[in-house]
């Protein structure tokens, strides 16, 4: 009695073996590009790199799923062995391999067509677990820094800030849900925090320093600014006294504005000596620089009343020469515009520079002129006058 031959004992065709080699090997191949390239799609949408990057993408999977499946049809339950099968079985896998080159190659043109945002997008995807552990060794580093100053009594309100926000920044790294990124911005965030707050603890013992030395030198200018507030009632009267009224009107509550800002000053100052008692130096530096604020406004309202007397009684003196000096700025401007063939576009506006300035001298009237109104005339021409210079300067010559 004869037993039947079973293909499975009989020896592989080594043609059906080739064939279903080289298309393992391609699939292996098309599964491997096409889930790079899949991730690197991913991620440009998450991104927002490439808008509709994702849609043309879809196309071009549905044919690496499609090879897939040719493939795993081909080699589902196909022996290699026995002549009839092997025949099928080759048949069948030298059409999936047709199909996976298909698709490898569809693959490929799509990935050369879009170069530069999935470069970008892969990049970005790589770069987003090494900038979250360099966002959180930053973190463990501000963390040290600010208690480092603290322990120091270098106390930095600022560095402090700086360490909480970088904290709540970093909770946002793994939040359930979250996308490339806003992962990566998150870690991005974290990193720029944390260094912030070392940077500033770092600096938190020269700022004390800093505040230590303004508070022993800023007793020194407050007096001077001071004494500078008590000159300026004589210096308006003087004024008053002299000069019509229209020229000091505009400085009247000069001294009540300066006394004001000298009383802000001493508070700001109170609270730098408490800050600095506390070990609080960012808060107490903002008050030292509040201070010297209020002293510099105490001793612009001073200047402003001391230089307008002596800027009046320097042009009663001498009226004349603010006007001479004020003549040779538009002379000079007309021989500008002369020179180049400029006459016709802004010699009428020079020469009505020179009416105002004759104007101007020819209101000097009275026992009492208003020279304020005199010298503001006269800084009008002037600046009137610059500016033509400029824009003649500016104008192609016309000769």
């Amino acid at each position: 009695m004869f037993r039947r031959s079973d293909p499975r004992d009989e020896p592989a065709d080594e043609r059906a073996v080739a064939a279903r080699n080289a298309a393992t090997q391609a699939f292996l191949a098309l599964d491997d590009e096409q889930r790079t390239v899949a991730e690197a799609v991913r991620a440009a949408e998450e991104l927002e790199i490439a808008p509709g990057l994702a849609e043309a993408w879809r196309e071009v999977a549905a044919m690496g799923d499609a090879a897939t499946e040719a493939y795993l049809s081909a080699t589902a339950d196909r022996p290699t062995t026995g002549t009839h099968a092997a025949t099928v079985a080759r048949a069948a896998d030298e059409r999936a391999l047709r199909e996976i080159e298909r698709a490898r190659e569809t693959i490929r043109r799509f990935r050369d067509s879009h170069s530069r945002p999935l470069d970008e997008a892969e990049y970005a995807r790589s770069s987003v677990p090494r900038t979250i552990q360099q966002a959180r060794t930053a973190l463990i580093e501000a963390r040290t820094a600010v208690a480092g100053a603290e322990a120091a009594g270098a106390r930095s309100r600022r560095a402090a800030e700086r360490l909480t926000e970088a904290e709540r920044a970093a909770g946002r790294l793994e939040a359930p849900g979250a996308r490339l990124r806003e992962r990566l911005q998150a870690a991005e965030h974290t990193l720029e925090l944390a260094r912030s707050a070392v940077t500033l603890a770092a600096e938190a013992p020269g700022t004390a320093e800093a505040v230590r030395t303004a508070l022993r030198s800023i007793a020194t200018r407050r007096s001077a600014a001071a004494t500078k507030t008590d000159r300026i009632q004589p210096a308006l009267s003087a004024l008053r006294r002299e000069f019509s009224d229209p020229c000091s009107r505009d400085l009247t509550g000069a001294e009540e504005l300066a006394h004001e800002a000298i009383a802000e000053a001493d508070r700001a100052i109170t609270q730098t000596r408490r800050l600095a008692g506390d070990g609080d130096w960012d808060e107490a530096a903002d008050q030292i620089a509040a201070a010297r604020s209020a002293l510099g406004r105490a001793e612009e309202h001073h200047d402003l009343v001391t230089d307008r007397l002596s800027l009046l009684r320097d042009v009663r003196a001498d009226p004349g020469q603010q006007a001479a000096d004020a003549r040779f700025v538009v002379r000079d401007a007309q021989r500008l515009v002369v020179d180049r063939g400029l006459v016709a576009e802004f010699g009428p506006v020079l020469d009505a520079q020179s009416v105002r300035l004759a104007n101007a001298q020819e209101r000097l009237t009275g026992a009492h002129p208003d020279y304020w109104l005199y010298l503001t005339e006269l800084r009008g021409v002037r600046d009137r006058v610059k500016e033509v210079v400029a824009r003649a300067r500016s104008t192609p010559p016309r000769r």
